[in-house]
């Protein structure tokens, strides 16, 4: 029983180093990159306040 357990430890941490990309990228982050290929552009002109949208009581 003791060597099932600790089997089942070693398993368990074996699969938490795959999961966390210690054997290479995690499948969780394929496809990301860090760089911003789409930026939106901003138009400040487009936001319009007008009186009653914020109220305070």
């Amino acid at each position: 029983m003791r060597t099932l357990f600790i089997i089942l430890i070693i398993a368990n941490a074996i699969f938490f180093a795959f999961g966390q990309g210690l054997f290479g990228t995690a499948r969780s982050q394929l496809g990301r990159t860090t760089d911003l290929k789409v930026q939106t552009p901003l138009n400040p002109e487009a936001v319009k306040l007008g009186p009653g949208q914020f109220q305070t009581r």
